[in-house]
């Protein structure tokens, strides 16, 4: 019972004991006055008894009026506001949950940004060069805002679910085929259902869309060291995947997992074949943490043979240096049957391959400032496609990109977290846009300002 209500309840009683009281005392007082009556009339003690009497029965019906008005109006909503939980945090009535909810978690963030690039490109449809995320070459955006709703499975429900809802600019970009209409603002971006199997130690289950294995960076910015994402997050590696997995803990050293999904950032699958993905990762020192990935499988559409294979290695490292933290992440990637529909001739088969680099320091509790070294090369220009530069016979058939990050984070609230970031790009090919022309580097600074929650 609220604790509020309790004390209306418990008021309303007490309420009621007084009345009776003071209706027995006034009772008994009357009782005496036929005695009081007999008496001289101008005995002063009798006449100020008598005026006491009067007031006392005025006070009586006052109080039983109140206390009748009082019972005719329920508790009001501020006094049936939750004492636990979300509703004694947010001030707001408790919401009871049914039975399949309970221990419902609740987690999201809101994203948006402004970025400049100093090319000073007069089409403002161009925008940044190779971005995914951050494309807008000079305004703000809304990037992104993510509601999570979470039930993990425990010992008494071994059955859990989740589902990542996500609005915003960078929906479009990540947005698997299949769900929903192509360039939508909205998405859902996980929805899957885990169970563990009392096997072993235990082995989890995770059934339906998910987020991939692969890359050192993820789609939700918070969680990201830097503001932009690098050439690997964006050409290397999917985005998400339809399909199931299973994870098996290796005792303190880490975890394997393996499963079958429908392939890359789609929902429905595009041919017969299923493509296989797996990950181990392991700890062997308490400073470091090892993650080896691995998918393979046909990702053409209407061709089962042909295999899209990528192998995504990320170590990171604690050293003994305090408030320093070091990851690097290599790709390597390779796709057969590419000869048509890729705008490049000769060659049967395609590789590309990326590094990065990454260095955080954290000056003090609520300032940090991040780094990241990238090279991607695309050897076959089968990953960025960069098929028009400077004339339509001018196509280069291997790429290198490199990029040089900066990234000043500040936790300006317990939720909310500021970024300003300079990135530096550079190719060995005049792929990016400057004025009319073409040049071989590109320069931008953003601002990012993100509430989580």
């Amino acid at each position: 019972m609220d604790k509020r209500v309790g004390r209306w309840r418990t008021g309303s009683w007490l309420r009621g004991f007084l009345f009776g009281c003071s209706l027995l005392t006034a009772h008994c007082l009357l009782l005496t006055v036929p005695v009081w009556a007999d008496e001289p009339a101008g005995d002063t003690e009798t006449e100020i008894l008598r005026a006491e009497i009067q007031a006392l029965k005025k006070r009586l019906v006052q109080l039983e009026a109140k206390v009748a008005e009082q019972e005719l109006v329920p508790p009001t909503g501020a006094e049936l506001r939750g004492t636990t939980g979300i509703g004694e945090k947010a001030g707001l009535p408790t919401l009871e949950l049914p039975s399949g909810l309970e221990g419902l978690a609740m987690s999201g963030y809101a994203d948006v940004s402004y970025i400049y690039n100093f090319q000073e490109v007069e089409e403002p449809t161009v925008g940044n060069i190779g971005r995914a995320f951050d494309t807008e070459s000079n305004g703000f955006t809304p990037h992104a805002f993510e509601l999570v709703f979470e039930k993990p499975n425990t010992d008494q429900m071994p059955i859990g679910f989740r589902t990542d809802l996500f609005f915003g600019d960078d929906a479009s970009v990540f947005k698997a085929t299949g769900l929903g209409a192509s360039g939508e603002d909205l998405d859902v971006q996980q929805l899957y259902i885990t169970a563990k199997a009392p096997v072993g130690a235990g082995i989890d289950f995770k059934v339906g869309k998910f987020v991939t294995l692969l890359g050192a960076e993820v789609i939700e910015s918070p969680a990201n060291w830097n503001f932009s994402r690098s050439y690997m997050f964006t050409y290397s590696i999917p985005f998400t995947h339809t399909g199931a997995l299973a994870t098996y803990p290796i005792g303190e050293w880490g975890s394997v997992t393996g499963g079958v999904v429908n392939g890359w950032d789609i929902v429905d699958d595009n041919n017969k074949a299923k493509t296989f993905l797996g990950n181990v990762t392991l700890t062997p020192l308490e400073s470091v943490t090892l993650s080896s990935n691995l998918i393979t499988g046909a990702e053409q559409s209407g061709d089962s043979k042909d295999k899209r294979t990528v192998i995504s290695n990320i170590i990171t490292w604690t050293p003994p240096v305090e408030h320093l933290t070091l990851m690097a992440n290599y790709d390597y990637g390779h796709e057969s049957g590419l000869t048509q529909g890729t705008g490049t001739s000769g060659f049967e088969a395609a590789n590309w391959q990326g590094l990065a680099l990454y260095a955080k320091y954290d000056l003090t509790d609520t300032w940090s400032l991040a780094s990241r070294w990238e090279w991607f090369d695309d050897k076959d220009n089968v990953r960025t496609k960069f098929m028009s530069i400077g004339s339509a016979d001018n196509i280069p058939t291997d790429i290198d990109f490199y990029g040089w990050t900066f990234t000043s984070q500040w936790k300006l609230y317990e939720h909310v977290l500021a970024r300003l970031e300079y990135r530096h790009d550079k190719a060995d090919e005049q792929v990016f846009r400057r004025d009319e022309g073409f040049t071989d580097y590109q320069d931008t600074i953003a601002a990012e300002l993100i509430y989580h929650f």
